[in-house]
């Protein structure tokens, strides 16, 4: 039995990585294809023969899933295609309108997929008693009652070989991501977390983290095999088990010892965790300051986090010698341009040394996608094919100087990293658009923040980025 994971990104997905250790440990073999890496897709799954494709997919990418799968499907009309991902389990119906797409997967895998692949192998292919699979029956759509969270994150290694065996060039870069968790506590409206958290309700434990010993092993695996000359650990939030780290990070300095970066929430720090941190090698953490307007962050955003706490977050981390990546989104529901600048303004305060700035996206049918169109932010019909395809480069809301705060979100990296900057591009931004000349500086300060924060080389950050040339 052999898996074919198609994805369009040039980067490795925790979710594949984890699915193929999974099925790898049940006999079943997966092999992967990233479609902006490919100049011939159909030849390479010739060569390959899956019998089972895999298509992992983001929100955004909803309409490239249209287009790939009617091209899979009109050269293998033979072989069965299941989508998942986190787009795939909160619209499972809007991919089962898809007529080239057979399944899709509605939790997160490892068991549905392996009773999957089990059910072919056997030639039974009863798809009726697979938990957390949709599918068609006629023009009925079928959603199966969901399967049960992973309840032992520790039971098999992520394989990231499924990548390395496919594209050596992942094995090359300097910096590698890891995770040690899945889930997290807080129901941001801006985050898929908020509905993720209502969809797995009674499925087991949301919240979950890797045993510290396995976790080590893991990234030991890596250490041994590949180039990786920095790590970031990219939890949606790293420091949220203090117990964890208790345990974690002495082991982590005593058998891994490789510089790395990871993730906060501003309420979650203070001096201990600051100092373990620090002590085991952190160089970078980053947190999420959203906005600088404190009521759109509390109220809109529902992310109860004050200016107060992100200073003194901002604080206990430079006084640790640690420095500060802060992500924050321009073009929210009801921001103004004085806003926005607050946004750089904040990150000047905390004397934030990177950051990383995206103009807010919402998502089809979620609460705040309803709230924008409630209040004429966005227009009634809003669907999938009126998302851009990039979070980076335009917005989708109705806003007042909308094209002032996209300017300010291109040039926020240069105005945080060099405060002097902030008078004369803030004048610049009031007076004119330049939009032709704020496209060329955003790609100039992710390049630079990428490099710097991550601690790689120029040219390792060159390829890097390269890869996404795609996707804006």
């Amino acid at each position: 039995m052999k898996v074919c994971f198609i994805q369009r990104e040039a980067f490795p997905y925790f979710g594949i990585i984890s699915l193929a250790g999974y099925l790898k440990d049940k006999g079943i073999e997966s092999t992967i294809l990233i479609a902006n890496l490919e100049q011939d897709l159909n030849s390479r799954l010739k060569v390959i023969e899956p019998d089972l494709i895999g298509i992992s997919v983001l929100t955004t990418e909803h309409t490239w899933l249209v287009e790939i799968s009617r091209q899979i499907k009109n050269n293998f009309p033979n072989i069965p295609i299941i989508v998942g991902g986190v787009h795939a389990i909160l619209y499972p119906k809007a991919i089962l309108q898809i007529p080239d797409i057979d399944y899709v997967c509605t939790g997160e895998g490892e068991l549905t997929l392996t009773n999957l692949c089990e059910s072919m192998q056997n030639k039974k292919a009863d798809i009726r008693g697979i938990k957390g699979v949709g599918y068609r029956n006629g023009s009925e759509m079928v959603i199966n009652e969901g399967e049960s969270l992973l309840d032992n994150l520790s039971g098999h290694f992520d394989d990231r070989e499924v990548y390395y065996r496919q594209y050596p060039l992942f094995k090359s870069d300097e910096l590698k991501q890891f995770i040690a968790s899945r889930g997290c506590p807080y129901k941001c409206t801006f985050c898929f977390n908020e509905q993720l958290i209502d969809v797995f309700k009674s499925k087991g434990k949301y919240v979950r983290m890797k045993d510290p010993e396995h976790f080590i092993k893991e990234i030991q695996l890596v250490k041994e095999s590949a180039v990786m000359k920095s790590i970031f650990f990219a939890d949606d939030l790293f420091t949220m088990n203090k117990l964890w780290l208790r345990r974690f990070l002495p082991l982590y300095k005593e058998k891994i010892n490789i510089p790395y970066m990871c993730t906060t929430r501003a309420n979650l720090m203070d001096e201990e965790i600051a100092r373990l941190l620090k002590d085991s090698g952190c160089h970078t953490v980053s947190f999420g300051i959203e906005t600088g307007n404190e009521k759109i962050r509390g109220e809109i955003l529902q992310k109860k986090i004050t200016n107060e706490e992100i200073i003194n977050c901002g604080n206990i981390l430079r006084k640790n010698g640690i420095r500060i990546q802060t992500s924050n989104m321009f073009c929210l529901p009801g921001e103004t341009l004085d806003d926005a600048f607050d946004t750089v303004r904040i990150n000047i305060k905390i004397k934030a040394d990177f950051t990383y700035s995206t103009l807010f996206m919402p998502f089809p049918e979620t609460n705040l996608a309803k709230y924008c169109i409630e209040n004429g932010y966005l227009h009634k019909g809003f669907s999938f094919s009126d998302l851009p395809k990039s979070f980076l480069t335009r917005s989708v809301l109705q806003l007042k100087d909308k094209e002032k705060i996209e300017n300010v979100q291109k040039v926020s990296y240069f105005m945080i990293r060099h405060p002097f900057l902030m008078v004369p591009i803030e004048r610049m931004i009031r007076s004119f658009k330049f939009k032709r000349l704020f496209y060329p500086l955003l790609f100039i300060g992710t390049f630079l923040r990428y490099k710097e924060e991550r601690q790689i080389s120029f040219l390792n950050a060159i390829t890097f980025l390269w890869r996404f040339r795609k996707s804006y």
